[in-house]
């Protein structure tokens, strides 16, 4: 998602972009947090400001091989990881799980790819089928940093002088971290899922089950017997339906819920949360279904205007949850209305 920034020059706004989101400054370093699930599971939790915008990860370790579910979309963020990997790993990283296709999910892989060469990277079969087009989104994204890097270069003229020296070196680090990314290839998945899959870690097991939900391409991981669940952003408090199988996606959501094995639930995107917590998503993916159902003769922005404010509210308690709520139903109602 993009969201304006007000009261910023045009001509600035270009390099604060560049700078302040996609090559992760300096002050960034913190901008993950490490949480401690139990002896074999960490949970990487992206900043509240990022939350809509960026994944979270998942570290696993057995006493013999480690997995990372997922990486971040800022690419220097990923590069920060492994600085912090390096450190931390006991064991050597076997495995990475790309919960969805997602950009923000799938595409950091490549610079962990070419840290961990020998990680075996793990998507379902959906995903790893198309990868090519995953592939080449990952170049399209380096091709649109180079353009605005140019564009920030022509423009640097139009800010005070006494500035421009500071805003050149940033630059001048954006263009040197752009050319470390054009040497980083995005690898295809060495294991491609259709059916569940158990991993042992050394003594620690993890069950990997494919799904059609969030995407039609999804990865859940469930572990510490079944009580548990790494759900990618099928299991986000505030879901984004746009390229959700809606119907498959709500029955998955019904069947967490009623999982009485279940108690720990980790999303792709903001804090953990108990199945109860679930009520929500499966609450606003149920309203999108039935709104649509119900009123087939309405256009999109009718669609929005009459849609249940009850179920809109839990998500209207600070702008960013306003304004991602606002953009997620709009995507949602398409989405529900190209399934019918």
């Amino acid at each position: 998602m993009k969201y304006s920034l007000p009261g910023i020059h045009s001509s600035l706004k270009y390099i604060f972009l560049i700078i302040g989101l996609l090559f992760f400054t300096a002050n960034s370093n913190a901008a993950i947090s490490w949480q401690t699930i139990n002896n074999n599971i960490q949970f990487l939790k992206q900043q509240d400001a990022l939350r809509f915008y960026d994944s979270n990860q998942v570290l696993i370790e057995g006493d013999e091989c480690a997995l990372l579910v997922d990486t971040s979309g800022n690419f220097a963020g990923v590069e920060q990881l492994v600085v912090e990997l390096k450190k931390r790993l006991k064991t050597p990283l076997c495995y990475l799980v790309a919960t969805h296709y997602h950009d923000d999910h799938l595409l950091g892989m490549a610079v962990i790819q070419h840290f961990y060469p020998n990680a075996k990277l793990i998507t379902h079969q959906q995903v790893s089928a198309d990868f090519k087009t995953y592939q080449k989104a990952y170049t399209d994204k380096l091709d649109s940093y180079e353009k605005s890097i140019e564009l920030s270069y022509q423009r640097l003229a139009s800010i005070p002088k006494e500035e421009q020296t500071a805003w050149r070196e940033k630059l001048e680090l954006a263009k040197a971290r752009l050319f470390r990314w054009r040497e980083y290839k995005l690898n295809p998945p060495k294991i491609a899922l259709a059916v569940s899959k158990t991993l042992n870690l050394g003594n620690f097991e993890i069950n990997i089950t494919p799904h059609k939900a969030h995407t039609t391409g999804d990865l859940t991981i469930t572990t510490n017997n079944g009580s548990t669940l790494i759900g990618g952003d099928i299991v986000d408090w505030l879901p984004y339906p746009g390229h959700g199988e809606l119907k498959s996606w709500q029955t998955l959501l019904k069947q967490y819920i009623s999982n009485e094995k279940l108690s720990l639930i980790i999303p792709g995107h903001g804090d953990t949360l108990n199945k109860q917590q679930l009520k929500q998503p499966l609450a606003f993916l149920n309203a999108l279904t039935e709104h649509v159902k119900s009123n087939q003769n309405l256009t999109s922005e009718a669609l929005i205007e009459s849609f249940p404010q009850n179920v809109l509210a839990p998500y209207q308690q600070n702008t960013l949850n306003q304004k991602s709520s606002q953009f997620f139903l709009q995507a949602g109602l398409n989405r529900a209305k190209s399934s019918e």
